[in-house]
């Protein structure tokens, strides 16, 4: 019987599965919030969650497969805060906040106390239409048009923190991690060695992707997209971006 393994709906993982090298699992796709919400009740033997979250009861159960995820060390274009009041305003102002966050709330809300004073969770919610900000991730969040005032996540992150910003991880289940761990770093491994040869393939892939969901995006800033992704992390580096978030989750 295949092990499940969960891996997030957005075309940022589409590098990380584009070899189709995952011999001995059964691959569901889901967005960040519900894989989060698969890993707590144990159901998956693994899954990519976001980060900001694994402590909240998952690490109890689930390990971390160490250095692979979705990385990024400045912009990353697809987690941004879309304003049209200034932030400094921001304790006045009413937000709307994407239901398929773990981590980017999280990690906003941090460096938004921490920059300007401001709560997210406790400012007005709002309709995406009537809000005057949106927090929104994945291929929304790329398709977004502009507003006057935005904060991509990414960039704030190496600008407040001066680390690599993790925004998902692959977590795999305790009582299964010998014989699954080995299995799923030799697919995301093949998978990346083929991005790598040939990522005009994965450009493709997220087009059409974003096509079929009625969403528009250049092949230019796809590839831009894709440039600013990190998909693995040295170890010292994967310690140390992880061990911060464990030390600030809560904060």
């Amino acid at each position: 019987m295949p092990f499940s393994l969960g891996k997030v709906s957005y075309i940022n993982a589409l590098p990380l599965f584009c070899a189709g090298g995952f011999e001995g699992f059964e691959v569901f796709s889901e967005p960040p919030s519900s894989l989060n919400a698969r890993v707590a009740r144990a159901e998956p033997a693994a899954a990519m969650i976001s980060r900001w979250v694994y402590e909240d009861g998952a690490d109890a159960l689930y390990g971390v497969l160490p250095e692979y995820g979705i990385f990024g060390d400045g912009e990353i274009m697809s987690v941004k805060i879309f304003s049209k009041v200034p932030f400094e305003d921001f304790p006045k102002a009413s937000i709307f906040i994407t239901s398929e966050t773990g981590t980017s709330s999280r990690a906003f809300a941090f460096l938004f106390k921490k920059k300007y004073g401001a709560d997210i969770f406790s400012m007005p919610r709002a309709t995406l239409e009537s809000a005057d900000a949106a927090l929104l991730i994945g291929d929304e969040a790329l398709a977004f048009p502009p507003r006057e005032f935005c904060a991509d996540l990414g960039e704030m992150w190496r600008e407040e923190v001066g680390l690599p910003m993790m925004y998902s991880v692959f977590a795999v289940r305790r009582d299964v991690e010998g014989e699954v761990a080995p299995m799923l770093r030799e697919g995301i491994e093949k998978s990346l060695a083929a991005f790598e040869a040939d990522p005009g393939a994965v450009v493709d892939s997220a087009l059409r992707v974003l096509e079929r969901a009625g969403r528009r995006c250049s092949r230019a800033v796809l590839e831009k997209y894709y440039s600013r992704l990190k998909y693995s992390l040295p170890p010292e580096t994967f310690k140390k971006a992880f061990d911060f978030v464990a030390a600030h989750a809560g904060a």
